[in-house]
């Protein structure tokens, strides 16, 4: 059981294994949980649906146990490290957010019969917060270095990005002011507050534009173009900011790894010729 155990533990824990990979169980894994969420998307659409309802229902059946013997294999092997053996250690285990993310995984499964009961179409969003699940299971080699050059350059890049934020608050604060000194009479309903111009304000600086709500006299459409214009810029403020800092990053790594291929490389090539 100690040797299946450890087995289980191997092929369910990414940091059981070098450098992080996953492992064949992990990659069928991250396969079913991207099934699953392809099934509650299909299953929403009547037609889809109609044509094969207990098609949807089985596979529903199978990810649901599969992925609840997953989370009980998990648990079980868990107990190889050492911080989480006995029955302590498990609770400890449970606790923590890659395991609770499993858990919430297989509760709408649990939960299903109730809430079928009660009607509760809501319920498909949890059923869709599987995919989190891909998150955990792609803490690999690779992946740990991109989320960390990501949190990195946001981190660096902090006090620009919190600068532009205001920036943007106080544009839509400005636009929607405008606006509603502009429309305030020829559309009540839509330019009758700030409140209200709020909505067009944020609509037309994102660069979304809607059109359920825009402006009727000379002087709101003038207003409303430079605002669009300025939505422009809004936009591409901080996207360029995670840009500078992603290839800042990028090349200090790229320095980095030439660093330690230079200073082992002398290393190298004595290790060889003593091989030799």
């Amino acid at each position: 059981m100690d040797n299946l155990r450890h087995y289980v533990w191997r092929q369910l824990d990414i940091e059981a294994r070098p450098g992080h990979k996953m492992s064949f169980a992990n990659k069928a894994l991250v396969v079913a949980i991207l099934a699953s969420v392809a099934v509650v998307v299909l299953e929403t659409e009547p037609v889809i649906q109609s044509v094969a309802p207990v098609l949807f229902i089985s596979l529903e059946q199978f990810f649901g146990w599969l992925f609840i013997i997953e989370y009980l294999a998990r648990v079980w092997s868990a107990g190889e490290r050492r911080e989480y053996s006995g029955m302590i250690g498990r609770l400890k285990y449970i606790v923590t957010p890659v395991a609770l993310i499993d858990l919430l995984a297989i509760t709408p499964f649990i939960l299903a019969p109730f809430i079928a009961s009660a009607g509760g179409a809501g319920f498909y969003v949890l059923r869709l917060m599987r995919l989190f699940r891909v998150l955990t299971l792609a803490r690999t080699g690779p992946f740990t270095t991109a989320a960390r050059e990501v949190w990195h350059g946001i981190v660096d890049r902090r006090y620009e990005l919190a600068f532009s934020s205001l920036v943007a608050l106080a544009m839509m604060i400005v636009a929607a002011t405008l606006l509603y000194v502009a429309e305030r009479d020829a559309q009540p309903d839509a330019f009758g507050s700030i409140p209200r111009a709020m909505w067009w304000a944020i609509a037309t600086l994102t660069t979304v534009g809607y059109g359920d709500v825009y402006p009727a006299t000379t002087l709101g459409k003038f207003l409303a173009g430079l605002v669009a214009l300025s939505g422009i810029g809004l936009v591409a403020m901080p996207a360029g900011i995670l840009a500078s800092a992603l290839s800042t990053a990028y090349q200090e790594r790229k320095a980095h790894r030439g660093h330690d291929d230079a200073a082992a490389g002398p290393d190298a090539e004595r290790h060889q010729g003593g091989m030799d």
